[in-house]
């Protein structure tokens, strides 16, 4: 379990990308691998910038993994969530494209979603990686809200 002392005050952050020679897997900040993994009052941070591709803040293979108030910013690929079961409350997710990405069975209640000005791009908020049509998972987003085409100048500030 990991807890802070709140959005934007306990910040985790690093650098790595796929511009920068790493693969989108590598990239994340932080990677959530045991399961019942719980990380309330966070910001997960790739400071990376949209220049560098794919740079993932957090990457989530935990099965039963919770996250409650926290903060995912980044650019394409912000956050990874992997495989299993993830459960997000009360968070705000900062990105560009495909920005929540992957194969878990994962649900977004009452979160923010901000969908930042991806230069030359058009911006995508979720990518579903399920190659088998038996699989049970998926992306759901409950009473969120969602904001669009924001500058790089607004919200946090990422390098």
């Amino acid at each position: 379990m990991l807890v802070g002392d709140g959005i934007g005050k306990t910040i985790i952050t690093g650098s790595k990308s796929v511009g920068g020679g790493t693969t989108t897997f590598r990239s994340a900040t932080v990677a959530a691998v045991g399961d019942g993994f719980i990380a309330q009052d966070i910001t997960f941070r790739n400071t990376a910038g949209a220049k560098n591709h794919q740079a993932v803040a957090l990457r989530s293979g935990s099965d039963l993994s919770v996250f409650y108030r926290c903060s995912f910013e980044g650019y394409q690929d912000t956050l990874y969530v992997h495989s299993d079961r993830q459960f997000y409350r009360e968070c705000n997710i900062y990105g560009t494209v495909d920005f929540i990405f992957g194969n878990a069975a994962a649900v977004f209640q009452n979160c923010n979603i901000f969908a930042r000005n991806p230069p030359n791009k058009v911006n995508t908020i979720t990518a579903q990686g399920r190659t088998d049509a038996n699989q049970n998972t998926g992306i759901s987003i409950h009473n969120s809200r969602g904001f669009g085409r924001l500058g790089f100048e607004t919200g946090p500030e990422l390098g």
